[in-house]
């Protein structure tokens, strides 16, 4: 199995229904402000909930005299035709608002795959529920047997050799075999990926009818989250043979192993996504409701809304600033995972912003940030990120000399010494869909000009942002979800090519940061720790990466037991079950 000290270390654009309900929210604020009252309203959309307003903007947008001076006759006159039909079912409000007890509704937040081709989209519950992985997620946040049954490293850590577990169909009913293992991961090691680098350096091959080997010429650690459920996108998802056999199939179809079945009838792709139990899936564990709905739901306060009254039990559209409303109505609020919001330095060699190359630049850079201040903007449920690694995960030092503490004057001297005393200027992308950067990075823009670093923000929109990246156009980007702090994870998603290919488009190397990887990658449990900080404290010390501010995403939810999510923010969604 899993060697001890990997084991506890690994373990969008708005939705349609915000957009069809904008013209309608217009119309009940001049409502409220003009004659109708609060008092009236307010209690009248809340027992509508989602789809109450829906049905008033389809039929505001056709009613008679909606434009002019008569739009008040003709709202008042759409609040009557639904509110008849709706009000007559309300009765207690949120308490008839809610689904039966027989079907989960979860928010999921605008990030929704594109399509269902599971090579080209990143990790999200409609996979979990569809498809079953070589590794799952287990309750507790580690991790536990899916198709493998069990697993093992070699001494070396260049081998890792997986028993698949008998007795498992796909939806087709066919069975789920060592073969299709090994037919499934060669597919995706052949095909454009989302993070395909992270399995195109393996050897995959079938040893014996009931067993697959994977083999690495360098020592590789973190197998086992690379082939989860969890945030790696899809890689250890395992494919039937109708499925890899017309692959063109796989963007609107599901071809999986896993506890339900898509009911696509019952769905609109963008907006909800409807799943049944399949009947001939192994574990019936992990079948705990009649029906799941997955809700796109891209605005945090929105998403809360709909928790309070009962439209969905669980809100994974989050949102951190809400944390302590959420809390005050009763809600559990569960921490999905820390991530810190980060400056990603991808020009190393100052291909594009030449003074990035030199690296009292970056030191400067990392010096010249407030980032108690910054936390202080950002919320109090944010912390200053002052290292590499981030608090409470193996190879964090709070002593660690390289690490990025406050100090102007030491900044502007590093700049002076290499030759920008006067500074210079860049451009920096953002990803206009994510928006919980905004705050910690305009803080840093502002902070870094102090030491003269000028920087150009450019939002683009959604794909364009990594696509862009991919160009080498940009010498620096900046998300909320830079640094994730979980060793060796880190070391070979932002490190190591081509496992980084996505975070380090500049292809950079470094011999200091190379010699520490190979000596974390090489690890036993006893000297595991030791080598996570040292690899922290030769990156930090380069700083190929300037993290800004660290903070909890939330999970709010109401009488669903969902468990503990593994640091990547994964929950086991199937096995979810009514709390009691």
């Amino acid at each position: 199995m899993t060697p001890a000290h990997v084991t506890k270390i690994i373990v969008g654009e708005p939705v349609s229904s915000e957009r069809r309900t904008t013209e309608w929210h217009d119309t009940v604020n001049r409502l409220i402000d003009d004659e109708v009252g609060p008092k009236v309203l307010t209690p009248f959309l809340e027992c509508l909930g989602i789809e109450g307003v829906q049905m008033m903007v389809g039929l505001w947008r056709v009613w008679p005299g909606r434009r002019g001076r008569s739009w008040r006759w003709a709202a008042a006159a759409v609040v009557g035709v639904v509110g008849v039909g709706v009000l007559a079912g309300c009765d207690g409000g949120a308490a008839k608002s809610s689904s039966a007890s027989d079907t989960l509704t979860v928010a999921i937040n605008g990030e929704y795959p594109t399509s269902f081709e599971l090579n080209a989209q990143c990790s999200s519950p409609i996979f979990q529920l569809t498809y079953e992985p070589l590794i799952r997620v287990s309750s507790s946040g580690g991790y536990e047997p899916g198709i493998a049954e069990s697993w093992e490293y070699s001494e070396s850590n260049t081998v890792f050799t997986m028993k698949i577990h008998s007795g498992i169909k796909f939806a087709d009913g066919t069975d789920v075999t060592a073969k299709s293992v090994v037919d499934t991961l060669n597919y995706y090691k052949s095909v454009p990926g989302v993070n395909d680098g992270y399995i195109k350096p393996w050897k995959v091959e079938a040893k014996g009818s009931d067993s697959v080997q994977i083999t690495s010429e360098q020592p590789f650690l973190g197998v086992e989250q690379v082939l989860s459920d969890n945030g790696n996108c899809n890689n250890g998802m395992i494919i039937s043979e109708a499925g890899l056999k017309d692959p063109a199939k796989l963007k609107t179809q599901m071809f999986g192993a896993g506890p339900y079945e898509y009911v696509a009838d019952e769905s609109e792709p963008g907006d909800h996504y409807a799943f049944k139990p399949r009947q001939n899936y192994y574990d019936k564990s992990r079948q705990n409701y009649k029906k799941i709905v997955l809700r796109v739901i891209a605005d945090p306060n929105t998403a809360l809304s709909a928790l309070a009254t009962g439209q969905v039990q669980v809100d994974m559209t989050g949102g951190t600033s809400l944390v302590a409303q959420a809390r005050s109505q009763g809600f559990d609020a569960t921490v999905q995972r820390n991530s810190a919001a980060a400056v990603m330095l991808w020009d190393r060699g100052g291909e594009t912003t030449k003074p990035l190359g030199d690296v009292r630049v970056r030191q400067a850079m990392a010096l010249a940030l407030d980032r108690d201040l910054i936390a202080k903007a950002v919320g109090p449920e944010a912390k200053p990120a002052d290292q590499f690694t981030l608090e409470g995960f193996p190879g964090y030092d709070a002593n660690l000399s390289s690490k990025y503490t406050y100090d102007v004057d030491k900044a502007k001297a590093l700049m002076s010494e290499a030759g920008y005393a006067d500074g210079f200027s860049m451009t920096m992308i953002t990803n206009s869909d994510d928006t919980a950067v905004n705050t910690a990075v305009g803080a840093a823009v502002d902070q870094l000009a102090k030491i003269g670093v000028k920087i150009d923000l450019k939002s683009i929109a959604g794909l364009g942002f990594w696509t862009d990246m991919a160009t080498k156009q940009y010498s620096a980007g900046a998300v909320s979800y830079g640094l994730y702090g979980i060793q060796p994870l880190e070391a070979y998603r932002l490190y190591k090519l081509p496992y980084s290919a996505v975070w380090n488009p500049f292809t950079s190397v470094d011999p200091d940061i190379e010699s520490a990887y190979e000596s974390l990658m090489a690890s036993s449990e006893s000297d595991f720790e030791k080598n996570a900080k040292q690899f922290n404290e030769t990156i930090s010390s380069k700083v190929w990466y300037l993290p800004i501010v660290n903070t909890p995403h939330f999970v709010y939810s109401k009488g669903v037991d969902i468990g503990t999510p593994e640091p990547m923010g994964n929950f086991a969604v199937s096995a979810w079950k009514p709390k009691g």
